[in-house]
């Protein structure tokens, strides 16, 4: 505290045994000049003025007062010191720990780096940088079994070669599919990440399961359009699937779709049932893609699931929807948003992915893209 500044920035208790300097106009350092005016009076006189001067407020502890007395009398303010923070070097030799911690284990955050380390977290953040190394995402894809490339690569050779000969119109595919969405819920993968000077495209695999939802969406999506959402509320079998899905999905086709278009579906018990199987032959005829030539397991090669599943997921929850008719208007308003123009990218996206799952040998091919 400096001569002449104003009592208000002393504690209220500190304040009562500041008495008025007389000579305040000539005196400018009539607060600090007579700390005996505060030193002076006993804790309980202090905690009686107190009371008087500011009833209802409960006075300070004996212990406090002789705190803010011994702060007066050492550096004549009642003021805290700004504590100085410790700085800490980073040497080549702190470089080189920092270096051979992330190489030891890269997935680690810069908070355990820092405490590893023994520097603060801002010099840790600054040895990363020192080093060029930078923190990047892992991609989760699902796992692959033995057997899966050599479907992938079948399936993808084919649908590339039906393009081309012109018995396949990409443009009429229409892959379906279902999600859960979840109230309440939802995956973040935004804290998973590693460092490293280069992008090692590292992929962490997860298997594919369902989860207890509260609401389940079926879509099918092609170049032109998506039909759908059509919700449900119970794990699908056979006859739900045809009574509830189906039964609301084949009024909706054009008579283009049903003369020359093809339906794509997983491999799932309720689609490959005979009823299902049949009832889909009856609109499709021949013109479908499921068990004995869609790979397993291979999210990545239908649009449902490497497009729009993930883009509603990331938009349904912005609004934070409270109960299950918003989560429903929710993922309905942003389907009808997604534009034409879009869905020919995707539409697009689907060539690439196949050409791209080829150039892997069918193994994850992120990365490539």
């Amino acid at each position: 505290m400096s001569p002449g500044s104003s009592t208000e920035s002393y504690p209220a208790f500190a304040r009562i045994g500041l008495r008025e300097n007389p000579d305040r106009d000539s005196n400018p350092g009539h607060l600090v000049s007579r700390p005996a005016t505060l030193t002076n009076k006993s804790p309980a006189l202090c905690r009686r003025e107190f009371q008087e001067r500011f009833p209802g407020v409960d006075p300070p502890e004996r212990t406090t007062v002789h705190k803010i007395v011994n702060k007066f009398k050492t550096t004549g303010s009642v003021l805290d010191k700004k504590r100085r923070r410790r700085r800490h070097v980073l040497t080549e030799e702190k470089l080189d720990d920092i270096g051979a911690q992330l190489e030891q284990s890269p997935q680690k955050s810069l908070t355990q780096l820092a405490q590893q380390a023994g520097v603060s977290r801002t010099s840790a953040h600054n040895a990363t940088k020192l080093l060029k190394c930078h923190p990047y995402k892992v991609t989760e894809v699902h796992s692959l079994e033995a057997g899966d490339l050599h479907r992938r690569i079948n399936f993808c050779n084919w649908f590339l070669q039906s393009v081309n000969d012109g018995s396949l119109n990409p443009q009429l595919v229409m892959f379906s599919d279902e999600a859960w969405f979840h109230l309440h819920r939802q995956v973040i993968t935004q804290n998973t990440r590693y460092w490293s000077v280069d992008n090692l495209r590292l992929l962490h695999e997860s298997p594919l399961a369902l989860h207890d939802s509260k609401v389940g969406v079926w879509c099918a999506i092609n170049a032109k359009r998506i039909i759908g959402p059509i919700f449900f509320h119970e794990t699908l079998n056979a006859d739900r699937y045809q009574a509830l899905i189906l039964d609301q999905f084949f009024p909706q086709l054009t008579e283009e779709e049903r003369r020359y278009g093809v339906f794509q579906q997983d491999r799932t018990t309720a689609h490959t049932s005979s009823s299902s199987l049949r009832a889909i032959t009856d609109i499709f005829e021949g013109r479908v893609i499921s068990e004995g030539l869609w790979p397993a397991r291979s999210p990545d090669l239908t649009p449902c699931d490497f497009y729009l599943w993930s883009s509603l997921k990331d938009r349904v929850y912005r609004s934070n929807p409270r109960t299950l008719d918003e989560l429903k208007n929710n993922i309905q308003r942003e389907i009808v948003k997604i534009s034409d123009a879009e869905l020919q990218h995707v539409n697009q996206n689907v060539i690439r992915r196949y050409n791209t799952c080829l150039a892997a040998n069918g193994k994850h091919f992120h990365h490539r893209l």
